[in-house]
């Protein structure tokens, strides 16, 4: 990968007198070494969070555009910047790994007395973060490289260090509470208890911050038992204060300097009650706020009442866990014990939505032993409920981690007739397809999916919802339409 010469070159660019290799015409490894050595190393902390080669679901130009931000990596530049050290968190986007370096070399942040830190958000970044750490190496031997991630890193450390031995440490847990030792000779690299931080990310130290909804970290956990979910046996922490998210909302409007901005509530499951949200509501109007802002939850975690107050507080747009509509399927997944009513609830829910003004996505997930028969129970319920479904998000289940977890996954969904798509690829990319049974394959999912997609929603619902997060914040109705039209329109989740 590092003998690649457009990599070398672009890495190489900022970097002035390289000698070459005549033979071919690219900067030798020894020049790359010794010009960047001789530099002046930075006292900066690099955070990096590791991009994607390609999207992870369709690769289309409306896919690439797509921001996200890594909130998590931003929690710990905030507490060193807090206790004085100088931070930088650079997004990898879709970005070739090289042309990020480059831009830290240009800079000056690269190379640093500090450590790399090297954040992993999920398997579909790994491979750019084996680029990454290759291209690191090459340029600095001395730079010491810290790598975290813990949907990554936490599964199998070992099997990771394989992948990325250039790596100097692998962090598997949340590393709040480690982060300044990391900075030292004696680093912390156990897994300690980490709560939902209580203080404000500062995203004026995102490169570019300006182009990224910013995040609040409402709270973390879920610990609701569903069997794809990776935060199944995490408990659900206590919401923040009101109070304090209010807070969050008016120093955030300070950071960008504008209130024209929408956050996202960051927790795995939204579940206010009544009273909290209603207290919402009145520190949000005592502010002078008028935020609009988006989360995530249950289908059977909000009341309507609660909507109402969520909605007079700012919520615009809430992601919903629906999952499937299929009885079978939710016991499958252990959504619930009660198929019944946990969809009377998601029904309630979603009139709720409507009513209140509040656009609801609805994610669906084609799971394991799906048919014919649960995919029209799940398009039924959909169909019964379209006026009040701003858009949808479909695509079948895919088993992450390397072999030590996704064979737990991969052997109970085998009892339905689910198989992996290549068993090889779950040691080699963490990553493994499968074809949901006997009746469904892979292809046939795909299909399902994109054509349950555009069957609720259109080009105008679609840019509305990725315009609200996570497109750039300077981009137009008239980027997203260029875009479309040099996009292959058999990849896209959306009907014309």
């Amino acid at each position: 990968m590092l003998d690649n010469p457009p990599d070398l070159l672009r890495l190489s660019a900022s970097v002035n007198a390289f000698k070459t290799n005549k033979r071919h015409c690219f900067p030798s490894k020894a020049a790359v070494r010794g010009s960047l050595l001789e530099m002046r190393r930075s006292n900066k902390v690099a955070f990096v969070s590791a991009g994607m080669l390609s999207p992870k679901k369709r690769d289309h130009m409306l896919a690439r555009r797509q921001l996200y931000l890594n909130y998590g990596a931003l929690s710990l530049a905030t507490i060193l910047n807090d206790q004085g050290f100088k931070t930088l968190l650079v997004h990898g986007e879709h970005r070739e790994p090289s042309e990020l370096l480059d831009a830290l070399v240009q800079d000056g942040t690269f190379p640093s007395s500090l450590p790399v830190m090297l954040s992993i958000p999920s398997f579909y970044a790994l491979e750019w973060a084996q680029r990454f750490c290759k291209l690191v190496r090459l340029a600095d031997p001395s730079a010491k490289i810290i790598v975290g991630g813990r949907w990554v890193v936490g599964p199998d450390p070992g099997w990771l260090r394989k992948k990325l031995p250039e790596a100097d440490l692998l962090i598997p847990g949340l590393a709040e509470p480690v982060i300044t030792s990391l900075l030292t000779a004696t680093p912390i690299v156990r897994r300690l208890s980490a709560p939902t931080p209580q203080f404000v990310l500062n995203h004026r130290l995102v490169s570019g911050f300006e182009r990224y909804q910013p995040s609040i970290e409402a709270s973390r956990g879920c610990g609701m038992g569903c069997s794809f979910c990776e935060e199944r046996d995490i408990p659900l922490e206590k919401l923040l204060p009101a109070e304090q998210i209010a807070a969050a909302l008016a120093m955030i409007a300070g950071q960008y300097g504008t209130s024209d901005v929408r956050p996202y509530l960051q927790t795995s499951m939204f579940a206010p009650n009544l009273n909290w949200s209603a207290g919402l509501v009145s520190a949000v109007r005592s502010r002078g706020l008028e935020m609009k802002w988006r989360t995530e939850s249950r289908v059977d975690a909000l009341t309507a009442e609660t909507i109402a107050c969520l909605a007079e507080a700012g919520m615009k747009v809430l992601d919903l866990g629906l999952e499937t509509a299929s009885p079978t399927q939710i016991l499958s997944m252990r959504k619930s014990a009660h198929p019944d009513r946990y969809l009377q609830r998601a029904s309630k829910l979603l009139k709720a939505c409507g009513d209140n003004g509040v656009a609801a996505k609805v994610n669906v997930l084609l799971y394991a032993g799906e048919t014919a028969k649960t995919l029209t129970e799940t398009r039924s319920f959909l169909d019964e409920h379209s006026e009040h479904i701003a858009g949808v998000s479909v695509g079948p289940v895919v088993a992450y981690g390397p072999p030590k977890t996704a064979s737990i996954l991969l052997n109970e969904w085998s009892g339905s007739g689910c198989v992996a798509v290549d068993s090889r690829s779950t040691d080699e990319t963490g990553i493994t397809h499968v074809h949901l049974s006997r009746e469904i394959d892979a292809e046939s999912a795909e299909l399902a999916s994109l054509d349950m997609s555009r069957r609720y929603m259109n080009a105008n619902a679609y840019y509305r919802l990725k315009s609200f997060s996570y497109y750039p914040r300077d981009y137009t109705r008239h980027d997203f339409d260029r875009d479309v039209d040099a996009s292959d329109k058999s990849r896209l989740p959306f009907s014309q």
